[in-house]
């Protein structure tokens, strides 16, 4: 009876706890089903993520941003300042990254922070990170201005800025072995074939046309193509009796003479007239026997001749040859002297080709600016004429009157 009792009891233990097993497997299968939810079965926000890049000063304007992961982050939102004022806002970003596709201002103090979201809505925001875009360099690169100031007459170019080329046309005879250009520029430096340039110092040859290479202080770099052209040269090669540089071609330079340059052509220019037929080499009342020391003779001496005589008979004036010489002007062409004694007889030589005659009333015989040396060194210092008919040379005093055919060099 007992042994029957106890295993009525037994079999009703057994399903109390059978029963008390489901009901625990059926609690934690609720539990595993509702995810995390907080009490009353809400969903819990996301936890909050760290801000960790940018920071400080950075080289980039589009940065990339960078976070730590956040509990139950399904999504995350970012924002950057300029002070109070929103620059910058973007969501819906799935990675705890994200880079900028809009470039942030530099040098100006800006904030981040990120914050992540959830169906439960959105968590705090982190804890704002400051940084700062550092200037870029200056990226500025132009050639704003380019000219040749020491020509006579002064020749500015022309810039086209679209086309990046410069384009300056100088007097016709002007040599473009050695010229030297004078500019202005926003870059930080300018080369041409890798050399240094520096605005009206450095020279360069513009037989052919030149790349002016700007560069900026970003390291960025801009070319430029300079052009030279001569004008007025007539076509073909110069020749005696041409029309050139305000006068007539006297002469060219041969291989042997002073101031020769194989390849290129220089010489000298007359007037295309005689300044005169009646002049003193001496301004009156003028003082015979003084010896001034312009005795040089030979080709390329007759403008420093014209200087020292200048120099001791006073300011350009037209009351003596070799001031009224330097007093001529034709084209805009100012640098005009008294030929030395051989530049006289080039002149004689080709006297036809610069179309010479006689000046009625003034004889036929023209000045020179050179004194006889051989005279001079006895204290007596007659000057050098020439007669155009015969192409005698002869020393005379200082108050014959003759005539003046001024020249230029080329």
């Amino acid at each position: 009876m007992s042994t029957t009792s106890e295993r009525t009891r037994g079999r009703a233990l057994s399903t109390t706890l059978v029963l008390a097993l489901l009901a625990a497997l059926l609690l934690a299968g609720v539990a595993l089903a509702a995810g995390p939810e907080g009490r009353g079965g809400k969903r819990a926000k996301p936890g909050t993520p760290t801000a960790k890049a940018p920071s400080g000063m950075i080289g980039a304007a589009t940065p990339t941003f960078t976070w730590s992961k956040a509990k139950g982050a399904a999504r995350y939102e970012l924002r950057v300042f300029a002070g109070s004022t929103l620059l910058l806002k973007q969501g819906a970003i799935k990675t705890i990254s994200w880079k900028s596709g809009a470039a942030l201002p530099s040098g100006v103090a800006l904030t981040w922070k990120v914050r992540a979201s959830n169906a439960a809505g959105a968590g705090a925001w982190s804890r704002s990170l400051a940084f700062t875009v550092a200037a870029s360099p200056g990226a500025a690169k132009a050639i704003s201005a380019f000219s040749f100031d020491g020509l006579t007459p002064h020749v500015d170019g022309v810039i086209s800025e679209a086309l990046h080329t410069i384009a300056l046309t100088v007097p016709s005879g002007t040599s473009v072995s050695a010229l030297v250009a004078t500019f202005a520029t926003s870059g930080a430096a300018v080369a041409v074939a890798g050399a240094p340039q520096v605005s009206g110092v450095t020279p360069n040859d513009f037989k052919s046309p030149l790349t002016y290479m700007v560069t900026a202080a970003d390291a960025s770099t801009q070319a430029y193509l300079v052009t030279v052209t001569v004008a007025g040269k007539p076509p073909g090669p110069l020749a005696i009796g041409d029309p050139y540089q305000g006068g007539i071609v006297a002469y060219i330079l041969q291989a042997g003479d002073p101031g020769y340059e194989a390849g290129e052509t220089h010489g000298l220019i007359a007037a295309k007239a005689d300044q005169t037929g009646s002049i003193s080499w001496w301004k009156i009342p003028y003082v015979d026997g003084v010896v001034i020391g312009a005795t040089a003779t030979a080709l390329g001496t007759g403008s420093a001749n014209t200087d020292l005589i200048i120099a001791v008979q006073g300011p350009v004036a037209t009351s003596y040859a070799a001031g009224l010489a330097r007093a001529y002007t034709s084209d805009g062409y100012s640098d005009w002297y008294l030929p030395s004694k051989d530049e006289l007889n080039k002149l004689y030589l080709s006297k036809d080709a610069i179309g010479w005659a006689a000046n009625p009333g003034g004889g036929v015989s023209l000045w020179s600016s050179s004194e006889d040396a051989v005279n001079a060194a006895w204290g007596y210092a007659p000057d050098w004429a020439q007669n155009f008919d015969t192409g005698t040379q002869i020393a005379l005093g200082h108050g014959h009157l003759l005539c003046v055919r001024a020249i230029r060099s080329f």
